[in-house]
């Protein structure tokens, strides 16, 4: 059980663990990243004609991904077990600093859920537009019809405390009867967004199904680190997001 990466980590609903340190689940070169807790939901690096200028290696911490200006389409994807109430963290860094890109679209996804183009989704971005030198994590939701973005409880940071450095990301969603209804966003255990909608949770009903993306800067680039993708089948208290930092912080560094 040595992948959970420390006895202190929250293994109650615990359903998917993709780690790039371990050698089980990432080796340099690869490009299926191996899901340590339910194999056939593992990751697929996307590669190819459109993905030319996509550089993948790993080091002792991450899987990087450096992803040149041009290249539109996403990083990795690879399925999970969604459910009504779950969690996802994500130990992620960037080395593209803000540099006020022309549009929303050019800079760097964080992670996405579902086809952003179609149906519902919801895409987590590290929107770079405005000021240079800065990094406004947004949410956005489309529920197939009507698109929506957190416009009152968005988190900014600087290139000094945002690039760089690994941060802890974990998205709790809340719902029931097939739906999404609420969600929260937590950037190194503090609370930074929140918003209710209603969405199905993803399925058939969603683009891409129960999909988990890396997505692509359309025409800008990112240098992006991922260490660890986990996911819950239950939404994880602040307590247990705290837990989970503690017990990982010091393998990014922290």
């Amino acid at each position: 059980m040595g992948f959970y990466k420390g006895p202190n980590i929250v293994k109650n609903g615990l359903v998917s663990t993709l780690d790039a340190a371990n050698t089980r689940s990432y080796t340099s070169g690869s490009l299926t990243w191996n899901n340590l807790v339910t194999p056939s939901l593992s990751a697929s690096i996307l590669t190819g004609t459109s993905f030319a200028l996509i550089g993948v290696s790993t080091n002792p911490t991450a899987l990087y991904i450096s992803q040149s200006s041009g290249t539109t389409n996403g990083l990795f994807t690879c399925e999970l077990p969604f459910t009504e109430n779950a969690s996802i963290e994500l130990w992620y860094k960037t080395d593209t600093t803000g540099s006020g890109f022309a549009t929303q679209g050019e800079s760097p996804g964080i992670i996405q859920i579902g086809n952003y183009n179609a149906n519902a989704s919801l895409t987590l971005w590290d929107w770079s537009v405005e000021t240079p030198g800065q990094h406004s994590i947004r949410t956005y939701v489309n529920n197939a019809t009507t698109w929506s973005h957190i416009t009152s409880s968005i988190v900014t940071y600087s290139d000094s405390n945002w690039v760089g450095k690994y941060h802890q990301i974990v998205m709790n969603f809340s719902g029931s009867a097939g739906k999404w209804n609420s969600y929260s966003l937590y950037i190194d255990t503090v609370l930074a967004a929140t918003i209710n909608f209603t969405i199905p949770f993803p399925s058939a009903s969603i683009a891409g199904g129960n999909t988990l993306y890396a997505p692509g800067a359309a025409g800008g680039s990112a240098k992006n680190s991922y260490g660890m993708v986990r996911q819950y089948n239950r939404t994880l208290t602040q307590a247990e997001i705290q837990q989970n930092y503690n017990a990982t912080k010091t393998r990014f560094g922290l």
